[in-house]
């Protein structure tokens, strides 16, 4: 049985602590959040759903006895989730994260990674990003797909979000009922906009053989507007207000493309994933709807809590670990 720590509980926080709770072969130990309104309560309190009472929450990492796996769902930067995996890796906790570049922490922050991995070796325990994306549907799944074939030169990966059958965070993320001119300035301050691109083509080029060097992706994000009225979890998105965002990212060397087009955006049609291999034997797969994000990040995280135990010591990748089934 794996005992299972969740360390901040967002609401894909408590949704795996839900799982996590409801699942066979882990065990839920505790539960920890900074936010005063939620201290001392329970799963059941949390979330009435919940088949089980679960845990009280508590303010410190300092107030769980005892754990294998910490689940932690706190900030999609690397460098500010770091003092948390430090503290985790001095309990030998291992650690599953959703945090973004946590997924390929090498593309931003090479020499922090190497002082992680060293860390996470020498006290025996595995250090994990993961999720729907990065993670899975724009990285791993590409290249899963290309062992049909021999060799790729092009790897375009389409995903169409509607962020209306998402939770509210992620409406408020892409950017929802704001003016042009307020998403345009949180742009410039690198304050909106999806974060991973540039670690999924790093992982989906090391994956084919090749290595992207820090710097070298490129970039891109612009806002959609709404050319007619829609509700949204956070209020009327008017005509000419922002309905989500269009980012795009792209990479190329050694023979190789690599291109990473995402939208997030509430009423968006045609909801979809796709990938395409090009090359000798070309190869298209198209998920209709797309990959139910929020549960899927949620499956990935307690799914990957169970390996975690059996895999080598580390800061790991999901190239580095076997396939995570359900349970």
């Amino acid at each position: 049985m794996t005992r299972i720590l969740v360390i901040g509980l967002g609401p894909i926080g408590l949704a795996v602590a839900k799982v996590a709770a409801a699942s066979r072969g882990v065990s839920l130990v505790g539960l920890v959040d900074v936010d005063p309104n939620k201290l001392g309560k329970t799963l059941k309190q949390l979330d009435p759903t919940s088949s089980v009472d679960g845990p009280k929450v508590v303010a410190s990492i300092d107030d769980v006895k005892e754990a294998d796996v910490a689940v932690v769902c706190t900030t999609s930067f690397f460098d500010k989730a770091a003092p948390l995996l430090r503290a985790c890796i001095s309990r030998k906790w291992h650690v599953t994260s959703s945090c973004e570049e946590l997924a390929w922490p090498a593309y931003r922050h090479a020499a922090l990674a190497k002082e992680i991995d060293h860390e996470a070796k020498a006290a025996g325990v595995a250090i994990l990003g993961t999720g729907v994306n990065p993670g899975y549907v724009m990285d791993l799944l590409a290249l899963q797909i290309s062992s049909m074939v021999a060799a790729v030169t092009k790897v375009r990966c389409v995903r169409r979000v509607d962020a209306l059958t998402r939770r509210l965070p992620l409406q408020q993320k892409v950017g929802s009922t704001m003016t042009v001119e307020h998403f345009n300035d949180l742009k410039a301050k690198g304050a909106i906009g999806h974060k991973g691109l540039a670690e999924s083509i790093a992982m989906i080029a090391t994956g084919l053989g090749r290595t992207v060097v820090s710097g070298s992706v490129k970039e891109s994000l612009e806002p959609l507007v709404a050319t007619s009225p829609i509700q949204c979890g956070l209020g009327l998105i008017e005509v000419g207000k922002v309905r989500g965002m269009h980012n795009k990212g792209y990479w190329s060397g050694d023979g190789l493309e690599i291109e990473l087009d995402l939208i997030m955006a509430c009423a968006e049609p045609n909801p979809r994933d796709e990938i395409e291999l090009s090359g000798p034997v070309p190869l298209k797969i198209t998920v209709p709807g797309s990959t139910p994000g929020d549960s899927a990040t949620v499956a990935a995280l307690v799914n990957t809590a169970r390996l975690l135990p059996c895999v080598n010591p580390g800061l790991r990748t999901m190239l580095d670990i076997p396939a995570a089934p359900a349970r």
